[in-house]
């Protein structure tokens, strides 16, 4: 803010006492004949001199009025994330006014504005002018899609291209290609089957489920990142729920037909990792936790929760043989789902390819779509390994009528 000069102080301050001073004359020269009127007149006089002194005399110095009103900018959330208007590489000053305006002022003036953000077609924000919520991963460097304050500004970002396209249209492609799966695995799979019990159907569609609501809730998350810091912070949590559902999901038939004529075992398992499943929501229901220092707590825990898979895969080898657990439980489809979904746990993680080379994977083949094509992998190969698996039990033992021993011989012979 310019403070006035002594030099305007004084001449505002004269200006005033020279105003009163020709109001006073002026009330003694209107009324020349104050002395023969009421008292009540006199004071009433009195008082309009008065008012009209402190009126002029505590006036302000409009040129001053007018600077303060230019020089106060009201500050926004988003003060030191410039967004400019040229192309996403340029490197103007945050107030060069040719090349975009401070997103703090953009922003603070229009704080209940439904038609807040950028126009969704135009020139992209880099990694260092968003806004300290949405910097996540230092490496990927543009493509960035500025805060739309609405969720139908949101959506249009699936008309062109930024660097969370492929995250969406990956996850949401997945959703809606098992969304069709279902009720044709219904017929072509599970129908098919004359000895086929409601608990087939339930572990099976389990599974379809949890996939559908990974996949959607993904999608969800990355179209809706760009809307505001809490709703980005709400679908995020809603991802990470999706991939509980997944995780828990895909055991359900892993375990049911690992463990076809074993109840007591299935029941257990499937206990555990429903136990393991809701206890891991209630973590990633914090807010804290979606912050990037805790993003190797974040793989470590889904890591985790997907490895503890291990210990009813070795007890179904134990159980059955490896022969016939390659039958029984699909073993090599198994194999290949965790595979996947260890992999792209440790690309997400590391950040490989992107931590070294930075700015050059910003729109394609950066960790995080890595990450989402392995789900989708995961995803698939674990469909088939559990159609194999139904088919099996429901082929070979489907009432449990033959004992394991002689079953189990019938693959080591």
């Amino acid at each position: 803010m310019i403070s006035p000069t002594p030099s305007r102080k004084s001449s505002s301050t004269q200006l005033s006492k020279a105003t009163a001073h020709d109001l006073s004359h002026t009330a003694t020269t209107v009324h020349p004949t104050a002395h023969h009127q009421h008292t009540h007149s006199d004071a009433t006089q009195v008082d309009t001199v008065k008012i009209s002194m402190n009126t002029f005399g505590d006036s302000k110095d409009p040129l001053r009025d007018a600077n303060t009103e230019t020089d106060t900018e009201p500050v926004g959330i988003y003060s030191l994330a410039p967004c400019a208007h040229g192309d996403s590489n340029s490197t103007s000053d945050q107030h060069d006014t040719e090349k975009g305006e401070p997103c703090s002022r953009r922003h603070s003036t229009q704080a209940h504005d439904d038609t807040r953000g950028q126009n969704d077609t135009g020139p992209l924000c880099t990694w260092a002018e968003l806004p300290a919520w949405m910097q996540d991963n230092p490496a990927i460097m543009t493509g960035y899609r500025r805060p739309t304050f609405s969720y139908r500004k949101a959506l249009r970002s699936l008309g062109y291209l930024h660097n969370e396209s492929v995250n969406i249209w990956s996850h949401l492609l997945g959703a809606v290609a098992f969304l069709i799966l279902a009720p044709i695995s219904y017929f072509k799979v599970v129908d098919v089957l004359d000895s086929i019990q409601w608990t087939d159907v339930a572990v099976f569609y389990a599974f379809l489920a949890g996939a559908i609501i990974c996949l959607s809730m993904s999608a969800s998350f990355h179209t809706f990142s760009c809307h505001s810091e809490p709703i980005c912070s709400q679908w995020n949590r809603c991802d990470y729920v999706g991939i509980v559902f997944l995780i828990v999901g895909s055991f359900y038939p892993a375990i049911f037909y690992g463990f076809y004529c074993h109840k007591t075992w299935q029941i257990m398992y499937i206990s555990l990792i429903s136990t393991f499943g809701a206890a891991t929501i209630f973590v990633v229901m914090r807010p804290k936790f979606r912050s990037p220092q805790f993003r190797w707590v974040r793989s470590g825990l889904f890591l985790g929760m997907g490895l503890s898979g291990l210990f009813p895969i070795v007890h179904g080898i134990v159980l059955y043989g490896f022969a016939m657990a390659q039958r029984a439980v699909a073993l090599n489809y198994m194999f290949c789902m965790g595979a996947a979904y260890v992999f792209g746990a440790l690309i997400y993680g590391s950040r490989v390819p992107e931590c070294f080379f930075p700015g050059k994977f910003d729109h394609f083949a950066a960790s995080h779509q890595i990450f989402h094509v392995c789900v989708l992998i995961g995803c698939a190969v674990h469909f088939l390994g559990v159609t194999k698996a139904m088919a099996f039990w429901h082929d070979v033992n489907h009432s449990c009528a033959i004992p394991l021993d002689e079953l189990r011989s019938q693959f080591t012979s």
